[in-house]
């Protein structure tokens, strides 16, 4: 693991990047092997982790504002409280991550694998989670206000506490495990049906009770 005192390396073979590059604002670290490395705190906007490794990476309140993941592995990294504004996180690995109380206001996790991952108080406002897998995962007292969850699976999720104003569910999928509000989860039951599997699928329907926006699943 290394310390606040040495630069943290990285290594690619498809680069000719020498072991003692640093990260820095808006660096270009594609398929860097990052796993483990301890970044927290750090100062990170606008860099590119693009196929990445950085399973177990600590970026616990690091600025990741604008930063781009896509197709990284994030699998049980810690970036709790960290600035994920804006970042680019689209077919990431974040199975069992910690992303609670981080801000994700208008982040891209398209397709991601948050399964089992722990989003408890964190701000995902805007977010785009279209045919995300956040099956296990723990989004107690998130902020999911405006957030798109088209044909994300909901299977066995915490939403206990969470803020789902203008909220887009239409075909996401949930089970009798998963777990909504207090104040949206009779409105959205009566918004999904169940199929013989048990697994009940959100229809698109007009705006209930629940003050959740549908919309026509993704193309």
């Amino acid at each position: 693991m290394p310390d606040a005192n040495h630069a943290v390396a990285w290594r690619s073979p498809a680069s000719a990047r020498t072991a003692g590059d640093e990260f820095t604002h808006g660096a270009d670290l594609g398929g860097a092997d990052a796993g483990g490395a301890d970044l927290s705190g750090r100062g990170l906007r606008g860099i590119s982790f693009s196929n990445a490794t950085l399973i177990g990476a600590v970026l616990r309140t690091a600025d990741l504002s604008g930063a781009s993941f896509s197709s990284a592995d994030l699998s049980r990294v810690d970036a709790g409280m960290a600035f994920l504004s804006g970042a680019f996180l689209g077919w990431a690995k974040l199975s069992e991550a910690d992303l609670s109380g981080a801000n994700l206001r208008g982040a891209d996790l398209r397709e991601a694998n948050l399964s089992g991952s722990f989003l408890n108080g964190a701000d995902l406002s805007g977010a785009f989670l279209g045919d995300a897998d956040l099956r296990g995962a723990d989004l107690r007292q998130a902020r999911l206000d405006g957030a798109d969850l088209r044909e994300a699976d909901l299977a066995g999720a915490d939403l206990t506490g969470a803020s789902l104003r203008g909220t887009l569910l239409a075909a996401a999928r949930w089970t009798d495990r998963t777990r909504w509000p207090d104040d949206t989860a009779e409105a959205i039951a009566a918004m999904s049906h169940r199929a013989s599997t048990g697994v009940l699928t959100v229809h698109d329907q007009e705006p209930g009770t629940a003050d959740i926006r549908l919309a026509p699943p993704l193309e």
